[in-house]
């Protein structure tokens, strides 16, 4: 009886460590396969893509960047120092589309007409979500001064690619920085 339990114990200890071996093995076959850079220009080339499809008034081409997803959220500040957020895609679809039809009256008034971005900092928390930070800065209508936001991004990786699930962007009122004066990397 004793042999036996020390049999049963023994293969237990066996089937465990090769468990623990398999997984780690599919662990290491994951990350083997996922390309921190390839994946971040993927997401990069969303990001640029919803920032100049908003600017240029394109509604169409701006909302394809973004998740539709209820958990989803915009952030910003306003120029009277409050702060507004709008949460859920029916949310942010609803203003955004009334701030491309108002304001930018659907790509005949172009606003913010060169943006420049400094190198992001990314964070994969897996293949799935990417967290990303930068400063912007954003040449105001006649291209003379831009004004600096810092952004965030939270992207999500859908069925059909890589979407923004979140935007947080603060914007600095003052002092406008002159387009000579703008040096990045």
């Amino acid at each position: 009886m004793k042999n036996n339990l020390i049999l049963i114990a023994g293969i237990i200890v066996i089937l465990i460590s090769c468990r623990q071996a398999e997984n780690k093995s599919l662990q290491n076959q994951t990350q083997a396969t996922f390309d921190e850079a390839t994946e971040t220009e993927a997401i990069m080339q969303v990001i640029e893509n919803e920032t100049k499809c908003f600017f240029d008034g394109n509604y169409e081409c701006w909302s394809k960047n973004w998740s539709h997803q209820s958990y989803a959220m915009q952030a910003w500040n306003n120029s009277d120092g409050s702060a507004d957020a709008a949460v859920g895609w029916e949310k942010i679809n609803t203003q955004g589309k009334n701030w491309i039809e108002e304001y930018y009256k659907n790509g005949k008034n172009i606003i913010h007409p060169d943006v420049k971005k400094e190198k992001p900092q990314v964070k994969f928390f897996n293949e799935k979500l990417a967290y990303l930070i930068w400063k912007q800065y954003n040449a105001d209508k006649d291209k003379k001064f831009y004004r600096v936001s810092q952004e965030t991004r939270l992207m999500e990786k859908e069925a059909d690619g890589w979407k923004i699930v979140n935007v947080s962007a603060f914007w600095g009122v003052k002092p406008k920085i002159s387009v000579d004066s703008l040096k990045l990397e």
